[in-house]
This record gives C-alpha cells, structure tokens and sequence, in this order.
C-alpha cells in the first residue's frame, strides 16, 4: 500500500511513555512492504533517543502467509533495540494465532488484547512494576547463601551462593543428580539445609515450613505432577486459594453469606487464569482425562492461583513435545510479564533455558559452578565440559 510510511501511523505518547503503531486496514503482501514500514519506524525511534512501550493496533491489517516470517523478525528486533514492552490489540484470529505461534518459537511475549482499553491498562501495569522495580534495585528479592545440604553421608549441595532479582525470569541448570531439586525444595522449606541462609524479600531464615513458605508468596509445581484426579479442572485451581479463604470451616459447610460471597470471588480468579492458559474447553474434565501437556498447564494454573511473588517451575516441560513445549515457554513470558512474577525454573532443554533466561546458575555434584547471563553460561569452558559437551 502506498501509505506504509504515513507519519499519522505512529503516535508517541509522551506521558504514558508510548509509541503507538497503527497498522489498521494495512496489507503488506511483500517483504518490501514489511521493511519500508519497519525501517521508518526504526527511524522514527532512533530519533527519539530512548526506548518506549509499544502500543500496536492490528485491525484489518493483512500480513500474506509467505512474508509473515519477514514480519515477525522485523517487529521482534525492534523490541529487542528499543522496546520497554508490547501490547498488541485486535487482532483477526489468523493473526492473532501466527503471532502466539511466534512468540512459542521465539520466546517472546505475546500480550494481545481485544480492545485498546483494555491493551492500556495492560501497559499502566507494565509501568508501575517497572518504576516498583527500579525503587526497589537495592532491596534483595532471594537470596541463596552458603548452603549446604546433607542426606547423612551424602551432600546434596555444598556451599551453594546466588542471588535472584525481582522480575526477573531465571534458571537453575546441571546433570541429573546436580541438587536442583533440592536447591528448591530448601527454598520453598520441602528441605532445611544444616548449614546457610535463605533472604527473601528482606527476611532471613534457615528453616521455614512449606506453609509459611506459601504464606510470604512463594509457590511451586513439582516434577512429578501431583494433581486431584477425580476432581475437575476448575476444582483443582480452586485448591490453590486455600491460603486466601478465611471463612471457617462450618460457613464454608453451610455456604451462605460471606463464605458463599468469599467463594465466588475466588472463583472469578480462578476463571481469569483459566482464561490466561487457554483452558476454557477443559474447565469442567476430570484432571485425570487430560494428556499429559494439560496436565502440566493445570499443574501451573494452581500455583498461580496462589498469586505469588516467587514462582519455583521444576522440570514444567519434561515429557512435552514441541508444540507444548512452545505455549509453555509463551505462558511463562506473559506471566512474568503480565502479572510481573518473579520465576526460578528448572529445566533440561537447552535452548528453552537460553530463550527464556536472564540469569542462569549451573550446578554440578552440589557445588556451583558457573553463573551469569544465558549467554556468559553458554560459553562457559567448565559449563561446557560438565554439562553442555563440546557440540554447544
């Protein structure tokens, strides 16, 4: 289309500090059609000197199936040079399912809306976490100190040190047998360490039970899924707002008046993390109908419902195939980046852990041995001989 430059489709919004891109009745049906929109905003940006929330509008906008890889880059290595965070809104059904395809493959977030009201309260939250984030750079969010953990004569882990920051998504890596199960199992108190201390949200303690663990924000799926298999779906999530009911026992019984008030709150919660993981069509199945990847979603939708500060993921894509795989690491994006949970996970997958991470620390026989950035990991000699092997 003659107009892919037109200065009117982009508006920077100062005061929300927002660039909007208006792509509505747009149809870019070539690759120099993607570049010459994208290299004027490029531009656009470079000029401004600063990086912005994204703010985009699909409405009637038609990208061909056989430039939509062109597109997607495109849009993606803007974010990567001067976004803060996207919002995406009305998008078709076509569109909208190319660009959660996407966001699975490359690891990027998402976030579309129906309407654009509902995209800017998206972004009013993204910008209070950000500023609560900044406000609170110097306040240590956990931190893991010299702990050593031991099973009689065997030593889970040894002296083990790391920080995590708020915010942020990070990973624990190593061979089978390396302590990181049982690195999280002492942080969410499954385990107490003989020596060392946990500091979380300016809180130490050596010791703690799993309840008051949960209590101070901190939740947890287990490799080994550990649902109610008789029960539905909806009723599973429910389990996970035990911590937040305060009705007693014979109200709840009786269900009238604040209990049946309490519950039906609860459930509307509930209900919007279905909505988040896509699990509408599943919200009434017995959990223990569910394949496999379902169960996993569910597993995650439990520990969300707890609404944690500090999410513990062990293993969520062990035994996945590719394709699950992919909405995994697209609902762990939009959870971090939407409800601004902090996650610590592990995994074996290489390549989520590297797409995913902002920190990574690698363990081997309970001792640390490396630490730092996903690509710092990678590069890693002792990484690279004790785990990763010469091919990475």
């Amino acid at each position: 289309m003659s107009d892919w430059t037109y200065p009117e489709r982009i508006t920077f919004h100062d005061a929300i500090a927002t660039m909007e891109v208006d792509f509505s009745g747009l149809t870019f049906a070539d690759e120099a059609a993607v570049d010459a929109f994208y290299d004027h905003v490029g531009t656009r940006l470079t000029e401004t000197g600063r990086r912005w929330f994204f703010l985009v509008i699909y409405t009637d906008c038609v990208v061909a199936p056989e430039v939509w890889r062109r597109f997607a880059e495109r849009g993606k290595d803007t974010n990567i040079a001067h976004s803060l965070g996207s919002v995406r809104v009305d998008a078709t059904a076509q569109t909208r399912e190319a660009i959660r395809e996407s966001a699975g493959k490359e690891s990027f977030r998402s976030n579309i809306y129906n309407t654009r009201d509902q995209a800017l309260l998206a972004l009013g939250e993204m910008r209070k976490r950000q500023r609560e984030t900044h406000s609170t750079a110097e306040e240590t969010f956990l931190r893991v100190e010299n702990v050593s953990l031991r099973f009689g004569g065997v030593k889970a882990i040894t002296g083990v040190s790391f920080e995590i920051k708020r915010g942020e998504i990070s990973s624990i890596i190593g061979p089978n047998g390396a302590g990181k199960s049982s690195m999280l199992n002492v942080i969410n108190g499954v385990y107490h360490p003989q020596e060392g201390t946990i500091t979380f949200l300016g809180n130490v303690r050596r010791q703690m039970r799993p309840h008051d663990a949960a209590l101070q924000g901190i939740a947890r799926t287990f490799q080994n899924i550990a649902l109610f298999k008789g029960m539905s779906v909806l009723d599973n999530i429910m389990t996970g707002r035990n911590l937040k009911m305060k009705a007693n026992i014979l109200q709840q019984a009786v269900w009238l008046g604040p209990a049946q008030r309490e519950e039906l709150e609860h459930r509307l919660k509930v209900e919007e993390i279905i909505d988040f993981l896509e699990i509408q069509h599943i919200r009434k199945t017995p959990v223990g109908r569910l394949p496999y990847g379902l169960q996993k979603r569910v597993d995650l939708a439990r520990a969300l419902a707890m609404e944690p500060q500090l999410l513990l993921l062990d293993e969520p894509m062990a035994g996945m195939n590719v394709e699950e795989k992919q909405d995994m690491c697209r609902f762990i994006l939009d959870l971090n980046d939407q409800f601004g949970t902090t996650v610590l996970l592990i995994e074996h997958d290489m390549g989520v852990v590297m797409d995913l991470s902002d920190f990574v620390v690698v363990l081997d026989h309970g001792e640390k041995i490396a630490e730092g950035t996903a690509d710092e990991v990678r590069a890693d000699p002792v990484v690279i001989s004790a785990y990763l092997g010469a091919s990475h």
